[in-house]
């Protein structure tokens, strides 16, 4: 006698001509599982049997963790119950559209890297009866579906939707992005406030490891008094102008990327976060922390990963998931819906999408508000170019 139920796989259940999966992947965001509620609905209403892999990539290779490896997705609790009593995984999506993070991903899975775990989850997605594809996350994500096709003959009719705190890939506003800036900016306000009652400075370090898109536009929109992005590599002048210009402010906020000298702090400080090597470089430029004017470098905070995506993130998941679909009932394949702004909207083949690490140049001014010629002038002088990273 055991209490374990034994649940039976797609491929033991009767053929099906649109038998789709979902594959979450990548790091967390905002809005994974709103994507995963406008999937299933879009799908269902238009006669796909939908299903997830229960831990991205990873479900598809004898890699796979956890059992049952997929997952039935449908609208209704009714139709759960009926499943579930026919032996079949499934789960009710109707009121899932506000949950923060998602049920059905793997962290960044390297085993991917490897042809023969590609292989496997191509033969996989045979065997198991799938027609068709949706890969969901980011850049990693968006490169590993790729990289699964080339395994795959024939290759099914694919799809991706895009779902990133980064927003790292070009000609689309991922999914997550926006709700990610209003969770990190109110953090960042909220130690700006601290500071200007307690007249402090505080370094807070935002996530950013290579463009820093989320750390500008969380800065700008919480007034930061200095900006500093993961390419920034700052000459003795600049950091004692910084630090000379932050001693004469009653207080300020300096928002840091966390990516900021990845490569030297790994060198000469492994271990320390991009927000006290930042302070330490200060504090060795003439920044000295007081008890009259505390200097306090915050760490990173991962709250931001654990929030409930904002409406205006569960609206562009429904829209990605109508565009997507209406792709395949065109017969496209290898598509990525985009959506930038009301009516500019629409699908792109996966060859037409290349990843995305600039930050965009007109924020270039907003960087500084504490008056720091000589910053201003090396940012512009070594960050402005074709190619350079802002």
């Amino acid at each position: 006698m055991t209490n374990v139920v034994e649940f039976g796989t797609p491929g033991a259940m009767p053929p099906s001509e649109k038998r789709l999966l979902l594959v979450f992947d990548g790091g967390n965001a905002p809005g994974y599982a709103s994507v995963a509620v406008a999937l299933t609905e879009e799908a269902s209403r238009r006669g796909y049997e939908v299903w997830a892999a229960t831990e991205g990539f990873r479900s598809l290779t004898p890699d796979a963790r956890a059992e049952p490896r997929f997952e039935r997705l449908i609208v209704s609790r009714r139709e759960r119950y009926a499943l579930l009593a026919k032996g079949i995984p499934a789960r009710s999506m109707g009121r899932r559209v506000l949950d923060a993070g998602s049920d059905f991903r793997s962290e960044r899975y390297l085993g991917f890297f490897e042809q023969d775990r590609r292989s496997a989850a191509a033969q996989t997605m045979r065997a198991q009866g799938f027609t068709h594809l949706v890969g969901v996350g980011g850049n990693g994500t968006f490169e590993g579906l790729k990289a699964m096709l080339g395994a795959s003959d024939p290759r099914p009719p694919t799809g991706f939707i895009n779902v990133s705190i980064d927003n790292d890939l070009a000609g689309d506003r991922a999914i997550g992005f926006l709700s990610g800036i209003e969770a990190g900016a109110t953090i960042a306000r909220g130690l700006y406030e601290d500071a200007y009652t307690h007249k402090r400075i505080y370094i807070l370090e935002m996530m950013g490891n290579r463009s820093g898109r989320h750390a500008l536009h969380c800065g700008v929109a919480a007034r930061a008094h200095l900006i500093v992005l993961p390419f920034f590599q700052f000459p003795d002048a600049v950091l004692e102008e910084i630090a000379q210009g932050l001693a004469r402010a009653d207080y300020a906020l300096v928002v840091v990327a966390e990516g900021y000298e990845r490569e030297r702090r790994a060198r000469v400080a492994p271990g320390t976060s991009a927000s006290e090597y930042l302070r330490r470089q200060l504090e060795a430029a003439g920044l000295s922390d007081s008890p009259m004017k505390r200097v306090i470098a915050e760490p990173f905070s991962r709250y931001i990963r654990g929030v409930r995506p904002g409406f205006i993130d569960v609206s562009a998941a429904y829209l990605k998931a109508s565009l997507l679909f209406d792709a395949f009932d065109a017969g496209e394949t290898e598509v990525m819906p985009f959506v930038l702004a009301s009516n500019d909207v629409g699908v792109r083949s996966f060859d037409r999408v290349t990843r995305e690490d600039r930050v965009e140049r007109a924020f270039l001014p907003l960087l500084d508000r504490i008056g720091l010629p000589a910053f201003t002038r090396w940012v512009r002088d070594h960050c402005t170019s074709e190619r350079t990273s802002l």
